[in-house]
């Protein structure tokens, strides 16, 4: 009896802990397959060839941490010939840390709100980058 009243509290203490390891587990692949995304992205999205700003966009990526998440960008040409590779390849990655978001381990936590707008642009030397602040 004492045995199996042992056993029945170790198993509440590990669920109310977020013992599932398979939870967990999907969690932390989940946020690597996003990781691996986010690099392919910028590895496909180089800052030239530009001529001028429009020619310049950020590729926005989810990072999660948790049930939060931060946002990241990068920017990159949008003359570049791999410019559509690296969208859908961000694309990818907010579908994926998104995910990680909704199925990460308990406990939730509550999250600071913030709205993070992106950084201005410009194409400095053929090349696109966050403007200095006041240009």
């Amino acid at each position: 009896m004492l045995r199996t009243s042992l056993l029945a509290l170790t198993l509440a203490a590990l669920a109310s802990c977020g013992g599932d390891s398979a939870v967990s587990d999907d969690y932390q692949a989940t946020v690597q397959q996003a990781s691996d995304k986010q690099a392919e992205a910028i590895a496909l999205a180089p800052a030239s060839p530009c001529n001028a700003v429009a020619q310049c966009a950020n590729l926005s990526f989810v990072i999660p941490n948790g049930h939060c998440s931060t946002q990241a960008f990068h920017p990159y040409s949008l003359a570049s010939p791999t410019a559509a590779a690296a969208s859908a390849a961000a694309a990818e990655e907010q579908t994926l840390a998104l995910h990680a978001v909704d199925i990460a381990p308990p406990p939730p936590q509550a999250c600071a709100a913030s709205i993070q707008l992106p950084p201005r642009l410009a194409c400095v030397a053929n090349t696109c980058q966050v403007a200095l602040p006041g240009s």
